[in-house]
């Protein structure tokens, strides 16, 4: 009977800081999620106010609840579930698997992979340093996972599937043009991947032997029909189409079930079948009749997964996982139900996005018919204000869906995600398919913007160079090499269609002629990275905090006092005064909080310490209190890894603080004094051959603003530093990964030769830089790295000047 009621909302669980990219139910009372926080967590229910789990298991992390910090969840229930941190990561956690209990392994495996490239296997309940299980083997981001038995198969960017038994690579599935973002074990000789050319390959072992154009967009999904091993399967795709397939390849069912990309399909034991995608909705299915659609108060629902007692759970881009039910039982109660509503009905969808002609649509007399079919969308005018509804079959009703609001002038902020920006962009990537928006700060870098973007959104690398020029054109540019201030033309709408950009093609309309390049040496500004997500970094410390005091290593961890003191430096650290300030200098927030994060940085090993880092570069930039401590800060930087080039997120932290203290007068002469050639010796050392793209930004960032400040002296011993800076610069450049690297090293060269005096440019020939620089040239595309072409254009005129 529960088949036929409709779905609820039954419980909100919140913990995960960025979107939740997987999620499984591993029995009715435990879910396992990951998550772009670069997280995989446990949830387990609370009984009588304590954790069911078994209690020889000491808790990793505090309870969480809906009621803690957390991304706005519109719906207030207090979860009955509490999460534990299962492992951490360094990149994005996007997808997860569970191998279940055997004689080795009695509470089974959870295994996940992403961003790193790495597959982490272990069991539940353990955070240790390592994996109990490490499988390397894929070059690029890995997308998917499954489990038959003890074979785990993997999916990744880099095009290939690999199979794994006994924790070793058996096989590598190849043949795939693109991404792997769809994999399925039949068995442990049997392999069905999908891919996103759209295709479908079914694998005997590591030989392909059928291959079908399953989607006209890419793949996204795959999930086994029932539990029997006879290989038939549902997929998904970009296209908006679900199809289920017979053992055979046989097509079997096509049902055009969304109107944007599907990111994840579900079988539940009856049967039915669930989606969820971009279009903010979860769906149910009998075959082809939707039974019913959910809508969510987020950009992306990514996820979904069945339990076995019948219930759904999703996970969505706003970080939240939600929890649903056909059992009234189970289901939240009626003011929580309402308050959920009326967060969906209030949902703000801004009207560029949405073919809309005001004038035409009906008033609200048209809500007295029925829908024509669940799901169906209309809009209605009520008094001028647009609004959405939806109908729902099980309720006989429409429901409102969402507020239609102009887009936001130019001139003021706009808001996306819940936070303001200079301008949010329309990027199509599928002709017919909703538009990704990409949000940009005028003090933004382009290229960082670029990657955020393609990074959240799985899109490929080699979309950056053109992304960002695109953002650069549309802002008048605000990346080093311009003077002017980001502003568009007074008429331009930011959501507008002008500002639309498809990657790999042309601007919707012909550019004007391009400026003549300013000129850009020397460069005379000194550049900080300061930028810091305050909350996330104090939800990791004290997700850190909950494991030593799990283990009851009391020494390690904070006690009431530590964590005011932390709250009080980040209330700092959210307004700072300028760096010339006695707050600044000598507040209590101030010097109780760095004595802080010392210890935190000091006393916990390994990433544990990584948040604790992200907080002092940022005082570093805000407050002269970090070298005028007693402790020398090289040395405690040396001492915590941070010229150690086996870590290279430790490297990015600590030169990142060196980079801020450029911006008061006491950092300045602490970096640029009696220290100077040691710290540009430690940091090129430790970012030597580096492929590590933000250690090699920052250790750029660092030689630039060296360069910055060489130039504007005079006397013979910063002549001699700034020959320092020329051999690793020079070796950074032959050997650069990165073109945004590679553009702050060719400004720190560019800057040092425009300012150099004869024994400089000696150097300069001695070292063979003009070859070097040629080289770099030659490797990069032209016309995407205009503004590399700029400065070595300068770069020669200043050889011209200064021949050998």
């Amino acid at each position: 009977m529960a088949k036929d009621l409709p779905f609820k909302l039954s419980q909100t669980l919140v913990g995960h800081n960025e979107d939740v990219k997987d999620v499984l139910f591993v029995d009715p009372a435990t879910i396992i999620s990951c998550s772009r926080d670069a997280t995989v967590r446990i949830w387990s229910p609370l009984v009588g106010g304590e954790d069911n789990k078994d209690k020889t298991d000491p808790p990793q992390t505090s309870e969480t609840t809906a009621e803690d910090d957390a991304p706005n969840p519109p719906s207030t229930t207090t979860s009955t579930f509490v999460d534990t941190i299962n492992s951490n990561a360094q990149g994005f956690v996007n997808c997860l698997a569970y191998m279940k209990p055997d004689a080795d392994h009695p509470k089974g495996l959870i295994i996940s992979a992403g961003q790193e490239s790495l597959i982490d296997v272990r069991p539940p309940g353990y955070l240790g340093p390592d994996a109990a299980y490490l499988l390397i083997g894929h070059s690029g981001n890995v997308c998917s996972l499954d489990v038959h038995g003890t074979t785990i198969i993997s999916g990744s960017w880099d095009k290939t599937a690999i199979v794994w038994q006994n924790w070793e690579k058996k096989y590598v599935l190849e043949g795939h043009t693109a991404a792997v973002w769809a994999v399925m074990a039949v068995s442990d000789t049997e392999f069905i991947t999908g891919c996103a050319d759209g295709k479908i390959r079914w694998y005997r072992e590591n030989k392909l032997y059928r291959s079908v154009q399953a989607h006209t967009q890419p793949v996204r999904g795959i999930h086994k029909l029932n539990d029997e091993k006879d290989g038939a399967f549902i997929s998904c795709g970009n296209d908006g189409v679900i199809k289920s397939w017979s053992a055979e390849g046989r097509e079997i069912e096509t049902v055009y079930a969304h109107n944007a990309y599907i990111y994840s399909v579900t079988v539940l034991p009856n049967g039915e079948w669930a989606s969820c995608g971009e279009d903010r909705t979860l769906k149910v299915w009998r075959k082809a009749q939707c039974l019913q659609s959910i809508s969510h108060p987020c950009i992306s629902v990514w996820c979904v997964s069945a339990s076995p007692n019948g219930d759904l759970i999703t996970g969505a881009s706003d970080g939240v996982l939600r929890v649903w039910s056909r059992e009234p039982e189970r289901q939240a109660d009626e003011e929580t139900l309402k308050a959920y509503s009326e967060a969906i009905a209030n949902l703000t969808i801004a009207e560029d996005t949405m073919d809309i002609d005001k004038a035409s649509l009906p008033g609200m007399s048209a809500l007295g018919r029925p829908g024509k079919h669940n799901g169906e969308k209309i809009h209605i005018n009520n008094d001028g204000n647009i609004e959405a509804y939806q109908w729902s079959s099980s309720e006989t009703t429409w429901e409102q869906v969402g507020v239609v609001a102009s887009a936001v002038s130019s001139g003021r902020k706009v808001e996306y995600e819940g936070q303001f920006y200079d301008y949010v962009f329309d990027v199509d990537f599928e002709e017919g398919q909703p538009p990704k928006k990409l949000p940009f700060n005028a003090a933004q870098n382009p290229w960082d913007a670029a990657r955020i973007f393609l990074e959240r959104n799985e899109l490929p690398m080699s979309y950056l160079d053109t992304t960002a020029n695109f953002i650069v054109q549309n802002t008048r540019g605000t990346q080093i090499g311009t003077s002017q201030q980001p502003q568009l033309p007074a008429s331009a709408d930011p959501f507008g269609i002008e500002n639309r950009y498809r990657p790999g093609d042309e601007l919707n309309q012909p550019p004007p002629p391009p400026p003549e390049p300013p000129k850009l040496l020397p460069w005379k500004t000194y550049l900080d990275i300061a930028n810091v997500n305050l909350e996330a970094a104090t939800k990791k410390i004290l997700e850190h905090n909950a494991h030593f005091l799990s283990l009851g290593q009391k020494e390690k961890s904070l006690n009431d006092e530590d964590i005011e003191t932390l709250k009080a430096l980040t209330g700092f650290l959210a307004k700072p005064s300028a760096p010339t300030s006695a707050s600044a200098k000598g507040s209590a927030a101030v010097k109780n909080g760095l004595a802080l994060l010392n210890k935190i940085i000091t006393e916990w090993e390994g990433v544990r310490n990584l948040a604790a880092l992200d907080l002092l570069r940022t005082l570093a930039r805000y407050s002269p209190a970090v070298v005028l401590q007693d402790e020398d800060l090289l040395d405690f930087l040396d001492a915590t890894r941070c010229f150690d080039s086996a870590s290279p997120s430790h490297v990015t932290f600590g030169s990142r603080v060196l980079v801020n203290l450029f911006h008061h007068a006491e950092g300045l002469e602490y970096v640029t004094g009696s220290k100077a050639v040691d710290i540009m010796e430690r940091v090129g050392t430790a970012v030597d051959g580096s492929k590590n793209r933000l250690a090699l930004i920052s250790a750029d960032t660092l030689s630039l603003n060296f360069a910055v400040y060489y130039s504007k002296q005079k006397d013979m011993t910063s002549e001699q530093r700034s020959i320092c800076l020329l051999r690793p610069l020079l070796r950074r450049i032959d050997m650069f990964s990165d073109t945004e690297a590679l553009y702050r090293a060719m400004m720190a060269l560019g800057t040092l030769m425009a300012t150099g005096k004869r024994g400089f440019w000696a150097k300069v020939h001695d070292f063979e830089a003009r070859r070097t620089i040629d080289d770099a040239l030659k490797k990069i595309d032209k016309e995407k790295e205009k503004r590399i072409v700029d400065v070595v254009a300068e770069i020669d005129v200043l050889y011209a000047n200064h021949p050998k």
